[in-house]
């Protein structure tokens, strides 16, 4: 949603009081889906925050009681939402890491080592193409990035978050977010070939 709109104190006012609402819609309404950029819990709350503050700013007293009326805003802005993002995976290619943490892109039969070397090699490679990747990126994507070599090196998401303090969700939504960057980076793309 890409409006400019300013809100009064009165409205400002009604968005904090009403914040439940958002997480109430989500629950209620939307399968949050870590796996999928876009659909985690944490970056639905803040699209729901845009979508309250909307309501906010075209309420008009008197219609109907404020939070029946940004349930329904809101629930509809976080539907369109979701249907924009899963659109919009359905023309990403896919990256996927094999058993042995080779990186695969869509269509590309991951291939199997025939012994340990290869499969020790193939680790390698892959670290190598992350951490030469990760120089290129900042915040979460880099966060991701790291985190999907701690993930090639056979660590579990639990790890990993317990490794940076934080929720498995969060860790999850960086892994969506680096490799939502690394689909669309045609450098990366290229070293995979």
């Amino acid at each position: 949603m890409k409006q400019n709109f300013k809100l009064t104190k009165d409205q400002q006012t009604l968005v904090e009081k009403n914040l439940s609402i958002v997480h109430w819609v989500i629950v209620n309404n939307i399968h949050v889906n870590p796996g999928i950029c876009g659909l985690e819990y944490g970056d639905l709350f803040q699209e729901g925050c845009l979508w309250l503050c909307k309501a906010a700013f075209t309420y008009h007293a008197g219609q109907a009681q404020f939070s029946t009326y940004a349930k329904k805003v809101v629930k509809n802005g976080l539907l369109s939402y979701c249907r924009k993002i899963c659109s919009q995976g359905r023309h990403i290619s896919r990256l996927s890491i094999g058993d042995q943490g080779e990186l695969a892109a869509d269509g590309e039969q991951l291939e199997q080592p025939d012994d340990h070397f290869d499969s020790h090699l193939s680790r390698l490679e892959t670290l190598d193409l992350l951490e030469a990747s990760k120089q290129n990126y900042q915040g979460v994507a880099r966060l991701g990035i790291e985190a999907l070599a701690l993930k090639v090196q056979g660590m579990r998401i639990t790890d990993i978050a317990a490794l940076y303090q934080v929720p498995p969700s969060h860790v999850g939504a960086w892994i969506s977010r680096s490799l939502e960057k690394l689909r669309n980076d045609p450098d990366f793309l290229t070293c995979l070939l």
